[in-house]
């Protein structure tokens, strides 16, 4: 017996092929779109500091407003910026030190006191995700900082570190290699800065970022020769004399007592009154005499820690004599005291 060919009828046959296709093809469009357009709503916001990309590595994701004010954590400001942050319960105050400068930031009523300053914020505080978050962009003085943000990237370049850039001699491309082919990074217009990071190691190419954050590869014939714009900076660059004991002001245990370093407005009296001896005075060494002091060495350091940069901006020093192990050997080496 025969078998019965089948007969497919091809004008019927590939429309609905075509057909099917097309709805494949549809339904899998829809899927990529659903998905980038979830993955458009969580892209995580970049940290550059100082051409370091440091997002990974952040206790809290920073906040980029509308405006284009960066926020940070009190927590990854304490551990970018400075270490010894510490915010007072009792008084809602959060004191940083930085160079020259002590800073003590009111959260309710948004303002701040810098050295013998008081000022008041542009931008709120916030509390995100259970923690304080400052808007960094208003306090780049403290922190001797320059912020550059975009809708997704923060790019902070400290103004104590050293800075080289070039120029665009004509419209060119950031690329990731040096390759004929190699992937575009970020178009460049002629006469756009740039920041010099260091020469690639083939000869003829430097590697640059964007103040967008974007870090890549240029030819160098198509930049400007570079340009230093600042230099490192570091604690030595804050001339202070040698100490000396002999023509010292001295803070014996009477004014180092608990009641005068309990809150940072009573330590701040304290400062106040020895910065104004040093300089009437002009004896550029505060010589600490621990003798006979029976207040908590968690708040004699904190004293310490808010004096130094008072000091160092009138190129003043400080001792300590009689410690007997109230302020730790490590307490007193990361101060550079003697």
């Amino acid at each position: 017996m025969k078998k019965k060919k089948i007969r497919i009828n091809k004008k019927k046959f590939i429309p609905r092929i075509t057909l099917l296709i097309g709805i494949i093809v549809l339904i899998i469009l829809a899927i990529n779109g659903t998905s980038k357009n979830e993955t458009s709503t969580i892209i995580k916001p970049r940290l550059l500091v100082d051409t370091v990309d440091i997002t990974e590595n952040l206790h809290h994701d920073i906040y980029i407003d509308k405006s284009g004010i960066l926020y940070m954590s009190i927590d990854d400001i304490k551990t970018i910026f400075d270490k010894n942050l510490y915010f007072e319960e009792d008084t809602e105050k959060i004191i940083t030190t930085y160079g020259t400068k002590t800073a003590a930031i009111d959260i309710n009523s948004n303002t701040m006191e810098v050295n013998s300053a008081s000022l008041l914020l542009s931008n709120s505080i916030m509390k995100l995700e259970n923690s304080i978050y400052l808007p960094i962009s208003d306090i780049t003085s403290i922190y001797n900082i320059e912020v550059k943000c975009t809708e997704e990237t923060a790019v902070v370049l400290s103004l104590y570190k050293a800075l080289t850039t070039v120029s665009a001699n004509k419209n060119i491309s950031i690329k990731e290699d040096t390759g004929f082919f190699s992937k575009t990074i970020q178009k460049i217009d002629k006469g756009q800065e740039l920041v010099f990071i260091e020469n690639h190691e083939k000869n003829g190419w430097y590697k640059v970022m964007t103040y967008e954050g974007n870090i890549g590869l240029v030819k160098s014939k198509d930049v400007s020769e570079k340009k230093q714009i600042r230099k490192d900076m570091d604690d030595s660059d804050f001339s202070s004399k040698e100490p000396d004991l002999d023509n010292a002001i001295e803070l014996t245990y009477r004014s180092l007592k608990s009641d005068n370093m309990k809150d940072f407005s009573s330590r701040k009296k304290i400062v106040e009154d020895t910065i104004s001896s040093i300089v009437s005075k002009e004896k550029y060494t505060v010589k600490l005499n621990l003798n006979k002091v029976e207040t908590e060495s968690k708040l004699i350091e904190r004293f310490i820690i808010e004096l130094v940069p008072r000091l160092k901006e009138i190129g003043g020093n400080i001792a300590v004599t009689n410690n007997d192990g109230l302020l730790s050997d490590r307490f007193l080496q990361d101060m550079k005291i003697k």
